[in-house]
């Protein structure tokens, strides 16, 4: 990793700090992908994800009666109910301040076809970088470091290399998109991605492409507060025009741990089954049941994008 900033001084870990990433590191610890190998996966992934997104662009876009058909299939829910969705009003240039939430109210369609228009822009947006740059703000005695010999971490364009822990596949701060305006999404939004990501296959069901679009979905929808409109109309019609689908991993957002169900079932499996079989409309809040309609094969995906 030449090609890093160069090394800040480090903090010294604190015996119970040290003890603790061990322990962690017994547990999850992986040895770091290499660049050139974590920058491979990567860009096929991120092309894979984008092929995904253009694909139900366009199904979207024509939204017969096969395409219908198929998403209630996948979600559970008709494209013509109407359910309510939040969108922030955020203030960009002075990020400490409080974002404001809003509701809006739309039929499934409406929600979908918009929500894949903003995940497409940020996914186009998302880039590889072949030269490592440091994460700032990496503790260097946090747990997860316990198994990185120079307790540094580094990202490649907008993809953070964390393959040294198995907690999980790939994370975001949800809020980023509300302090970072679209025009830098490009240079500041950042996809953690874990040791489990590499194990999954390119596409399809619990793949890297439907990986990406579940994390993208976790991004807040977002407006300015400054927002400027042609037209009142307008204004009605584009209202909270950036960020992602603002989705969780219900039920217990946050939980990156393998929790199970009485049954035996992983937890979050079990709920999305459950969100489902119930039609209920939380599908849309829930990033596990999102992902579903993104679990498109290679054959699945042969469309010319002009």
């Amino acid at each position: 990793m030449e090609d890093a900033q160069e090394n800040s001084v480090q903090r010294a870990c604190t015996k119970a700090e040290t003890i603790s990433a061990k322990k962690y590191a017994k547990k999850f610890g992986q040895t770091v992908m290499v660049t050139n190998k974590f920058v491979t996966m990567m860009t096929d992934s991120l092309a894979c994800a984008l092929r995904v997104l253009k694909k139900r662009q366009k199904d979207l876009a024509t939204w017969g009666k096969t395409e219908q058909a198929e998403f209630e299939q996948i979600m559970g829910v008709r494209g013509d109910k109407e359910i309510e969705h939040t969108y922030y009003i955020c203030d960009m240039e002075n990020t400490d301040t409080y974002h404001r939430p809003e509701v809006e109210k739309t039929s499934v369609y409406e929600f979908m076809k918009k929500s894949v228009d903003r995940m497409c822009y940020i996914m186009e947006q998302l880039h590889v970088d072949s030269n490592p740059v440091e994460v700032s703000q990496v503790d260097p005695c946090s747990n997860e470091l316990g198994s990185v010999p120079d307790k540094r971490v580094y990202k490649y364009g907008n993809f953070v290399n964390r393959t040294f822990t198995n907690e999980y596949s790939a994370f975001v701060k949800r809020d980023a998109t509300c302090i970072c305006p679209p025009d830098k999404y490009k240079e500041q939004l950042e996809i953690n991605i874990g040791y489990n990501f590499y194990s999954k296959k390119l596409m399809g069901a619990d793949s890297k492409a439907s990986t990406l679009c579940h994390e993208i979905s976790h991004f807040y929808r977002v407006e300015n507060k400054d927002e400027i409109w042609a037209s009142e109309k307008n204004k009605k019609e584009s209202r909270g025009p950036w960020g992602g689908v603002g989705t969780d991993d219900l039920p217990n957002d946050g939980d990156y741990k393998h929790a199970i169900s009485e049954d035996g079932e992983n937890i979050y499996i079990k709920y999305r089954k459950d969100l489902k079989e119930s039609h209920s409309p939380d599908v849309f809040k829930n990033a596990y049941n999102f992902e579903l309609y993104f679990e498109l094969n290679d054959n699945e995906c042969e469309i010319t994008n002009k």
